[in-house]
């Protein structure tokens, strides 16, 4: 997902961003089965990964200015074609107002979710995952300042303070999740400390922490309840974020074994992990533009068969994002602005 732009690429690392962004949009479908799977890795190894290449190298006044280039134009410019797509589209239905009105108070107040109580809050969808990321990177890079015992107690004191205010008030800006994000950024930052030492593990080693953690991503799945950092539900709690550190770590396996037997794919989806910003934003505007469901099921009832509605809609929502976000990724102006270097 978008992350903000790499100054060196890491072709693993983007191809595990290419697969996780499919399993976002994978993840939006409302199927039970896939979620229960994709729910488990696909936002926190952004997270992770954002943390793996958060350093001190920039000034704290520099970094957030390039967190904001990278994360929160992109955010207000994606929001800005929601609301002009919805009013033209009211202006066709009769309630351009109140759907431009709608738009733009979910978009100032930037919830992933819904909410009513103690009032009510509009979500404007997995935008949401744009200012987690800009408030987490914010507070992992304050959390250099610090020694390492200051360092983990800002970190763990930030995921209680979001776990616990979550059903108090949703906060704009969904701060609350940037609060919880930071710790998963945190671990990213601390294997990154960690990585010249893991090399020199023993092969066997290697392999049994694998087979392991194979075996507790499994177990993750099959007792899953909720795992949801759009609202800091953090499931059954450290059992899960344990399933879920396993859940990436084999992906980012897998993604490595990519890289080494399947180079065709895996710079493909290596070019998609890299744009996948594009691929976000793309996504959440036909995600809450695009009635899907409605159009597919007005197929069904003409004798277009019920068991295909589904993979039909996949292949619609996968062939819009991707190519759309191929194209804007040839657009130098575009890039520039979503803060991708030409």
């Amino acid at each position: 997902m978008g992350t903000e732009v790499q100054d060196n690429r890491v072709q693993f690392v983007d191809i595990a961003k290419g697969i996780a962004m499919i399993c976002i949009i994978l993840g939006h479908l409302g199927n039970e089965t896939i979620n229960r799977v994709v729910f488990t890795f696909h936002v926190p190894i952004f997270f992770l990964i954002t943390g793996y290449f958060t350093t001190d190298k920039r000034s704290l006044s520099d970094f957030i200015k390039n967190k904001a280039r990278t994360l929160i134009v992109p955010y207000y410019i994606t929001c800005s074609v929601i609301i002009i797509i919805a009013t033209i589209v009211g202006m066709i239905t009769g309630n351009a107002k109140e759907a431009a009105l709608n738009w733009i108070y979910a978009s100032l107040y930037g919830s992933g979710n819904s909410y009513t109580e103690p009032f009510y809050i509009k979500s404007i969808g997995a935008l949401w995952f744009l200012w987690a990321t800009f408030w987490g990177s914010i507070f992992l890079r304050l959390s250099l300042c610090f020694n390492s015992l200051l360092r983990i107690l800002f970190v763990l004191g930030l995921f209680v303070a979001g776990y616990l205010t979550r059903n108090l008030v949703w906060l704009p800006l969904s701060i609350q999740a940037g609060a919880c994000a930071v710790l998963f950024m945190y671990m990213g930052f601390l294997f990154h400390k960690a990585k010249d030492v893991l090399i020199k593990i023993p092969e066997e080693i290697k392999i049994f922490a694998l087979v392991l953690a194979m075996i507790i991503w499994f177990l993750f799945i099959i007792n899953f309840k909720s795992f949801w950092l759009v609202s800091c539900d953090i499931g059954r709690g450290i059992v899960d974020i344990i399933g879920s550190l396993c859940a990436c770590s084999i992906v980012l396996f897998i993604s490595l074994y990519i890289e080494n037997k399947t180079e065709r794919f895996g710079k493909l989806l290596a070019y998609f992990g890299n744009y996948s910003l594009f691929i976000l934003c793309v996504h959440i505007i036909e995600l809450n533009l695009f009635p899907w469901w409605q159009i597919t099921s007005n197929m069904v009832e003409n004798g277009f068969p019920y068991l295909l509605q589904e993979p039909l809609i996949v292949i619609g929502k996968l062939t819009i994002d991707l190519f759309i976000a191929w194209a804007l990724s040839k657009n130098t102006y575009i890039k520039k602005m979503f803060g991708y270097k030409s």
